[in-house]
């Protein structure tokens, strides 16, 4: 008999949900219709007023119709999309705790002769205010536009009246059909309960009999499905028997594998999500990392001929004067190669792709270099620059020679940025020597303006720019360049002091020590004495570059130390060439028209002849390992990055000819 109570309580509990479903699509019918009828009152004032406002409140109102026909439509496919019924019935602003409940009715009954008719109005309805978008993009078109006059208003504001018109009979059969099918379901389930008073008796007896076939087979059922459910068959779902223990378990398990199965796919989604994230990311790095390369590329090109035609004039007949304006065409152009290596070294620091080199340095010349760079800027200022380095401080170590220029010309840059008048001294000295570390300190003071507490934590972030004086300028980019290059080493680096009357930053930087092996103490003769200027003079070059200023900076550089040099523009031509002379040696561009200099390469290498061994230089702006790779890779040689040294290329140019 209590088997008989649970059942009447169930049914009853399902009579209640029906009515609480039956009363939910009530409610919605009203915000349906209210929504709907506020939507075209304020598409009607929008036409008069052409306040933006209006506008957004005719399409905040139109979602609440949208959001029930999405679910309607979403609960009609087959199977039906629940996630999206439930998102629609959230648009038309139902409440959460009704939703689940309308989807079941909608679902159960939707070939009931009065849900079959709402949902016909219904349809009806919401074609015609679909007609209704169109026209209010194009009235809102028309307006942000400025171009609408008051006919074409009128005739809007006609077809909205007439939208309206065709709507009043949709939305009176629809709300009509609604309340017919609230009170059939209503004397439903009247009659269900009052069947079931009648048969509780009867039940009763029927349910004795069969409740020990029941449970086993209920038990049978959700074993099978706790089996298939290990094997990771999530979308398992028992069937349900009965209404008992049994029957309650049978539900829970189905629950519970909903949830599951829920879950699991939203752990699916997020893992895919979270996937297509990472990709985009690591898209957008690379067209990142691509620009700044073009970029850095597009500018040093020029810079090559300005520097390398700035170095042509060092080596000819000038006067002191000259001299200095020269070299300080030299300076300018080497100060402005390192900050666009430092724009593309902080773009490959931020994507990881840097990697620091370990090669010979003398502390000692970078501390005076970068003073000496420094030089200029101070002359213009009531200023003075010196540096101490101690002598317990290596002469050689092994470490990132560039990278700890880089640093330091950042720091001091900064000092001379910020103080009018003054001093600013550079420290270098020993913090830690072990056996094969020696740990270097390094202290940049000035007597600037100095750094206010509050900005002190977030002087290294990249592009803040602390001290707001239009007259100093800047992006912010040398002190959080300088923090990333001192990460990147493992080192520290922070402001140990700060007040009005100056400022002193700091950092710390691993060194591993520097042993030279015997047979490099023997001082080698120079290339120039292994090669004789006859032997230069018969050597013949081929240059093919694009650039006419690069073109005619090489072919100067190399005649005025005796070489023979033909020139081309493109990797085309250099094919064409070299079938009708004999070269020594080829200079090439990498970035060039009709033929790009790896094509090239790759085309001389694949000849059947002799000259498919000719030695190959490249010489380009994207002085990158990646890049410097790519061309051993395609068949070169070596590797000469622009703005490139005269007597840098001189001396490869001489080494490649003896070992050929």
């Amino acid at each position: 008999m209590a088997f008989l109570i649970v059942i009447e309580l169930f049914t009853l509990n399902f009579a209640i949900k029906t009515l609480s479903a039956v009363r939910s699509y009530v409610g919605g019918e009203g915000l349906w219709s209210k929504a709907q009828k506020d939507a075209l009152s304020h598409l009607k004032v929008y036409a008069y007023s052409h306040n933006e406002q209006d506008y957004q409140a005719f399409q905040q109102f139109l979602k609440v119709p949208l959001g029930d026909g999405a679910a309607r439509i979403a609960l009609e496919e087959t199977p039906p999309d629940y996630e999206a019924a439930r998102l629609g019935f959230l648009a038309g602003r139902n409440h959460p705790d009704d939703i689940d409940g309308m989807i079941k009715l909608m679902l159960r009954f939707n070939q009931v002769k009065y849900l079959k008719q709402t949902i016909f109005y219904w349809k009806k309805a919401e074609g015609i205010l679909l007609k209704l978008i169109p026209v209010s993009k194009q009235l809102h078109n028309k307006v942000t536009s400025g171009t609408i006059t008051p006919a074409e208003t009128q005739q809007f504001l006609s077809y909205i009246s007439k939208i309206d018109v065709e709507f009043t009979p949709m939305e009176d059969g629809f709300s009509y059909s609604l309340g017919e099918g609230s009170r059939w379901f209503e004397g439903l389930v009247l009659k269900v309960l009052i069947g079931l008073a009648f048969t509780v008796e009867l039940t009763g007896i029927l349910i004795a009999i069969s409740i020990s076939k029941g449970m086993q087979k209920g038990i049978k059922e959700i074993i099978s499905g706790a089996k298939k459910v290990s094997e990771e068959s999530f979308d398992t779902r028992v069937k349900v028997y009965s209404k008992d223990e049994i029957g309650v378990l049978a539900t829970a398990f189905n629950q519970m594998t909903d949830k599951l199965e829920h879950t699991i796919s939203e752990l699916k989604n997020a893992k895919v999500k979270e996937l297509r994230q990472s990709e985009r990311a690591e898209a957008s790095e690379k067209i990142k990392q691509v620009f700044i390369a073009n970029m850095n590329h597009e500018i040093l090109t020029p810079m090559n001929a300005i520097m390398g035609f700035a170095g042509l004039l060092e080596e000819s007949e000038m006067s002191k004067e000259q001299m200095e304006y020269t070299h300080a065409i030299m300076k300018s152009g080497e100060f402005l190669k390192g900050l666009l290596n430092n724009i593309l070294d902080l773009s490959k620091i931020e994507s990881g792709h840097v990697q620091l080199e370990r090669q010979p340095l003398n502390i000692h010349d970078v501390v005076h270099h970068a003073v000496s760079m420094l030089k200029p800027e101070i002359n213009k200022k009531s200023l003075t620059i010196s540096y101490h380095v101690d002598s317990d401080v290596p002469q050689l170590v092994l470490g990132d020679e560039m990278r700890l220029s880089h640093i330091l010309l950042n720091l001091l840059s900064n000092a001379v940025k910020f103080t009018p008048e003054g001093s600013v001294l550079v420290e270098a000295y020993v913090i830690d020597d072990t056996d094969d570390v020696v740990w270097t300190g390094f202290s940049v003071q000035d007597t600037g303006m100095g750094i206010p507490a509050d900005k002190q934590d977030k002087i290294f972030e990249s592009l803040d720019q602390f001290r707001q004086n239009k007259g100093l300028g800047g992006i912010g980019l040398g002190l959080s360049m300088a923090k990333h290059l001192v990460d990147l080493h493992g080192g520290d680096i922070f402001i140990k002091t700060s007040t009005p009357d100056g400022s002193d930053f700091r950092f710390s930087l691993p060194f591993y020590k520097h042993v030279v092996p015997a047979q490099q103490l023997v001082v080698e003769n120079g290339l120039d004495n292994c090669t004789s200027q006859s032997e230069i003079k018969n050597t013949r070059v081929l240059v093919a570059d694009d650039n006419q200023l690069n073109q005619l900076l090489i072919i100067k550089v190399l005649e005025k130390r005796g070489y023979c040099v033909d020139a081309v523009n493109n990797g085309k031509q250099a094919l064409e060439k070299l079938k009708l002379n004999n070269y020594d040696i080829i200079l090439m561009d990498l970035d060039m028209p009709e033929l790009d200099g790896y094509e090239a390469t790759l085309a001389i290498r694949s000849e059947d002849n002799a000259k498919n061994t000719i030695p190959i230089i490249a010489i380009t702006a994207h002085a990158t390992r990646e890049v410097m790779e790519k061309c051993l890779d395609h068949g070169m040689n070596d590797f000469v990055a622009k703005p490139f040294d005269a007597q840098d290329l001189d001396q490869k140019i001489k080494a490649i000819l003896i070992d050929a």
